[in-house]
């Protein structure tokens, strides 16, 4: 019972005292009473573990910091986002030049893209954006400058549960939804695609209603047809533009009346020379409930008027019909729809990883190769696949390998090459 009382005393004065001696006396002190035996090895432990724990809970601990409100915490996050892509790419063609019969193979490597998305949110109804391109650098073919261009601007003003909104700017302007599981573009953004400053104001209903009305200035439509590769380049316009006013106008709408199944379309009004040109556009995405991974994206665009082209006296009404069938392997919700916009294209490499795909093309055109005695495209067949063999949707990172086979047939009366075999290889990243 001394012994306990002992201990006791000894561990009442330690305690009391650890605050005025440092951590070197109290050994030197406690070594001296396992030497005199009055504490055991043992007991000394328990003493400098206590003493320890005494020192822990008796120090000052700081402040906890007060957890930031909503609105502090909105304002950490930076309004300003940077998004890009780049990607490689090579081709092979089967015959150089179709219009010569003895022309042999090409191939080419170059550097397909590279783009720089910026995307600022102004305010809760109010966000802007713009992206940098620089495409075919190294490609004979398509004489690429390494020219870096403003290839997107858009102001948008749209508030949530407002049903208005309102974008001003340049982009693809809503004439088609141009959904693409390949590496080349289909044959209806390649001879539709309106990529000018333009303004639209829309409205937005329920079942994913969207209606708008874009105007524009001058004649992009027909200017891309033009350019477009799918009819000999000695057909030609006449003169320039008819107008200098903003002349140019879509009306389009898209709806999604059942789960699984989208509509659009939209009506195209450009200046011609002599008349105005007319075009009409139609389309749907299908998701069939049975097999969620396929999806089956078809449109079709048919001119309705045309001006005369030079030398000819009567009008031509081409038309192209598009379909593809993808399978993605591996699915995620994919909220937006498209494949005309910068964040359209990445939504599609990022959220479908794996596909596999193939599209069915055809260009009507008018009787021109027959009457005109030149060259116009008539098929064309695709298959592709696509694997993101690295994607981090954190960081928004996805890496990716694709091929592509595509075979053009071509509508002709003289000699030359009727089709043409291609194959493309890309690798990209989009960041």
């Amino acid at each position: 019972m001394k012994r306990i009382i002992a201990v006791f005393a000894v561990a009442l004065f330690i305690l009391l005292s650890v605050s005025l001696v440092q951590a070197t006396e109290l050994d030197s002190l406690i070594r001296l009473l396992i030497k005199k035996g009055i504490i055991t090895e043992k007991e000394a432990m328990e003493l400098k573990k206590e003493i320890r724990q005494k020192e822990a809970d008796s120090s000052p601990q700081p402040p906890a910091k007060p957890s930031p409100s909503v609105s502090e915490a909105e304002e950490s996050e930076s309004p300003v986002t940077l998004s890009g892509s780049i990607y490689g790419e090579y081709r092979w063609m089967n015959h150089r030049d179709i219009t010569d019969p003895g022309t042999d193979s090409t191939s080419d490597l170059y550097l397909r893209k590279m783009e720089l998305g910026i995307e600022a949110a102004l305010t809760d109804w109010a966000s802007a954006s713009a992206v940098l391109t620089s495409e075919w650098i190294g490609d004979d073919i398509n004489q690429g400058d390494e020219k870096v261009e403003v290839d997107e601007a858009v102001l948008t003003l749209q508030s949530e549960g407002f049903p208005l909104y309102l974008s001003l700017g340049k982009k693809t302007q809503p004439f088609g939804l141009f959904e693409n599981h390949m590496i080349t573009d289909p044959m209806t953004q390649d001879a539709y695609e309106a990529k000018r400053a333009g303004l639209t104001v829309g409205y937005t209903g329920p079942a994913g209603l969207d209606l708008s009305l874009t105007v524009y200035k001058g004649e992009e439509q027909m200017n891309h047809l033009f350019e477009s590769g799918l009819f000999e380049e000695s057909l030609q316009r006449t003169g320039e533009s008819a107008s200098d006013d903003v002349g140019s106008f879509i009306v389009s709408a898209l709806i999604t009346p059942v789960e699984g199944i989208t509509l659009f379309g939209g009506y195209l009004s450009e200046p011609g020379w002599g008349q105005r040109n007319e075009t009409v556009n139609a389309g749907v995405n299908l998701v069939p409930s049975f097999l969620e991974g396929l999806r089956i994206d078809a449109e079709y665009m048919k001119a309705l008027g045309r001006e005369e082209y030079e030398g000819i006296n009567r009008e031509y009404k081409e038309g192209v019909f598009s379909v593809t069938a993808a399978y993605q392997f591996i699915l995620r919700e994919r909220e937006v729809t498209g494949g005309g916009l910068f964040a359209e294209r990445r939504a599609h490499l990022i959220k479908e990883p794996l596909e596999v795909a193939l599209r069915y093309e055809h260009f009507d055109d008018d009787g021109m190769s027959e009457t005109l005695g030149i060259w116009t495209v008539r098929d064309r067949y695709s298959i592709g696949a696509r694997y993101s063999f690295y994607n981090d949707e954190t960081a928004g990172v996805n890496a990716f390998v694709a091929g592509e086979y595509r075979r053009t047939e071509l509508r002709t009366d003289v000699e030359m090459k009727d089709s043409n075999d291609e194959v493309y290889l890309r690798l990209g990243v989009d960041f």
